[in-house]
């Protein structure tokens, strides 16, 4: 009785190791794999004013000399806005 025990988990531990070595170790699909590699989620960029990091797609921003910038609030781009213009506040 007991050889059958041992004869059943060893079975089951080689049925485990097979399974998992014929369905786990192999590549990600394609297309996964195209998208991880192509796709950038977003881009961080610095706010001009205060120097913080914000994600672009969560900046607010303006357009000023041919160029798009970007704030990480209002207040940060109304201050850039009044530096250009000799306001100070």
């Amino acid at each position: 009785m007991l050889k059958l025990i041992i004869l059943a988990v060893v079975g089951y531990i080689f049925y485990r190791a097979l399974k998992s070595w014929m369905l786990g170790s192999g590549p990600p699909p394609a297309d996964v794999a195209d998208r991880r590699a192509t796709e950038v989620d977003d881009v961080l960029v610095q706010d001009p004013v205060c120097k913080t990091y914000i994600a672009q797609r969560n900046s607010i921003q303006l357009r000023h000399n041919g160029k798009t910038i970007c704030f990480c609030s209002e207040q940060c781009r109304d201050r850039f806005i009044g530096s250009q213009t000799g306001d100070p506040s």
